[in-house]
Protein backbone atom coordinates (compact mmCIF):
# COMPACT_ATOMS: atom_id res chain seq x y z
CA UNK A 1 0.00 0.00 0.00
CA UNK A 2 3.06 2.86 1.01
CA UNK A 3 4.11 1.81 -2.66
CA UNK A 4 1.35 2.63 -4.44
CA UNK A 5 0.28 5.65 -2.77
CA UNK A 6 4.02 6.96 -3.55
CA UNK A 7 3.38 6.12 -6.67
CA UNK A 8 0.49 8.27 -6.77
CA UNK A 9 2.22 11.48 -5.06
CA UNK A 10 4.80 10.96 -7.65
CA UNK A 11 2.77 10.92 -10.55
CA UNK A 12 0.67 14.27 -9.33
CA UNK A 13 4.25 15.90 -9.08
CA UNK A 14 5.88 14.05 -11.74
CA UNK A 15 3.31 15.28 -14.02
CA UNK A 16 3.78 18.57 -12.99
CA UNK A 17 7.18 18.32 -13.32
CA UNK A 18 7.29 17.31 -16.92
CA UNK A 19 4.93 19.62 -17.57
CA UNK A 20 6.53 22.48 -16.15
CA UNK A 21 9.97 21.47 -17.81
CA UNK A 22 8.15 21.04 -21.14
CA UNK A 23 7.06 24.47 -21.38
CA UNK A 24 10.46 25.82 -19.87
CA UNK A 25 12.38 24.21 -22.99
CA UNK A 26 10.16 25.54 -25.04
CA UNK A 27 10.84 28.81 -24.01
CA UNK A 28 14.28 27.80 -24.89
CA UNK A 29 15.28 27.40 -20.95
CA UNK A 30 18.46 24.95 -21.21
CA UNK A 31 16.85 21.43 -19.93
CA UNK A 32 19.47 21.56 -16.63
CA UNK A 33 17.67 24.95 -15.73
CA UNK A 34 14.68 23.62 -16.77
CA UNK A 35 15.05 20.36 -14.84
CA UNK A 36 15.72 22.20 -11.48
CA UNK A 37 12.90 24.73 -12.05
CA UNK A 38 10.37 22.46 -12.96
CA UNK A 39 11.69 19.89 -10.40
CA UNK A 40 11.75 22.32 -7.23
CA UNK A 41 7.79 22.76 -8.01
CA UNK A 42 7.08 19.57 -6.68
CA UNK A 43 8.99 19.55 -3.59
CA UNK A 44 6.41 20.87 -0.65
CA UNK A 45 3.35 19.31 -2.15
CA UNK A 46 5.01 15.69 -2.40
CA UNK A 47 6.91 16.51 1.48
CA UNK A 48 2.83 17.19 2.42
CA UNK A 49 1.65 14.04 0.61
CA UNK A 50 4.14 11.65 1.88
CA UNK A 51 4.57 12.63 5.18
CA UNK A 52 0.84 12.73 6.10
CA UNK A 53 -1.05 10.15 3.62
CA UNK A 54 2.09 7.83 2.27
CA UNK A 55 3.24 7.14 5.60
CA UNK A 56 1.47 8.37 7.80
CA UNK A 57 4.23 10.22 9.68
CA UNK A 58 3.77 12.81 12.35
CA UNK A 59 5.42 16.29 11.73
CA UNK A 60 8.94 16.54 12.62
CA UNK A 61 11.65 19.00 11.71
CA UNK A 62 14.00 16.49 11.73
CA UNK A 63 12.12 14.59 8.83
CA UNK A 64 11.44 17.74 7.41
CA UNK A 65 15.17 18.06 6.83
CA UNK A 66 15.46 14.96 5.60
CA UNK A 67 13.23 15.14 3.35
CA UNK A 68 14.68 18.39 1.97
CA UNK A 69 18.02 17.00 1.58
CA UNK A 70 16.42 13.69 -0.04
CA UNK A 71 15.03 15.35 -2.45
CA UNK A 72 18.27 18.21 -3.16
CA UNK A 73 19.73 14.17 -3.67
CA UNK A 74 17.18 13.52 -6.14
CA UNK A 75 16.99 16.96 -7.75
CA UNK A 76 21.34 16.37 -8.71
CA UNK A 77 20.45 13.42 -9.84
CA UNK A 78 17.88 14.50 -11.92
CA UNK A 79 19.33 17.28 -13.33
CA UNK A 80 22.81 15.40 -14.05
CA UNK A 81 20.24 12.54 -16.06
CA UNK A 82 18.81 14.91 -17.76
CA UNK A 83 21.77 17.32 -18.76
CA UNK A 84 23.49 14.03 -20.17
CA UNK A 85 20.54 12.67 -21.83
CA UNK A 86 19.61 16.09 -23.34
CA UNK A 87 22.61 15.84 -25.51
CA UNK A 88 21.53 12.56 -26.81
CA UNK A 89 17.66 12.96 -27.31
CA UNK A 90 15.43 15.37 -27.19
CA UNK A 91 15.02 17.05 -23.90
CA UNK A 92 11.60 16.02 -23.22
CA UNK A 93 12.17 12.22 -24.23
CA UNK A 94 15.47 12.63 -21.90
CA UNK A 95 12.81 14.10 -18.90
CA UNK A 96 10.84 11.42 -19.60
CA UNK A 97 13.72 8.61 -19.68
CA UNK A 98 14.86 10.07 -16.00
CA UNK A 99 11.80 9.73 -14.32
CA UNK A 100 11.70 6.12 -12.90
CA UNK A 101 15.27 6.44 -12.13
CA UNK A 102 15.01 9.35 -9.91
CA UNK A 103 11.62 7.33 -8.79
CA UNK A 104 13.11 4.67 -7.55
CA UNK A 105 16.23 6.57 -5.47
CA UNK A 106 13.53 8.80 -4.22
CA UNK A 107 11.37 5.92 -2.80
CA UNK A 108 14.14 4.18 -1.41
CA UNK A 109 15.75 7.26 0.37
CA UNK A 110 12.25 8.07 1.86
CA UNK A 111 11.23 5.04 3.01
CA UNK A 112 14.58 4.08 4.26
CA UNK A 113 15.89 6.96 5.98
CA UNK A 114 13.34 9.90 6.01
CA UNK A 115 10.16 8.30 7.17
CA UNK A 116 11.18 5.17 8.27
CA UNK A 117 9.64 3.39 11.08
CA UNK A 118 10.07 4.68 14.98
Amino acid sequence: MTTARFAVVGAITTTLDVVLFTGFVLMSIAPALANVLSYSSGILVSYQLNRSWTFGAGRSYVQAIKFVVSTLAGLLLSTVLVAFLATLIPAPAAKIVSVPIVFVWNYVVVRLWVFQAQ
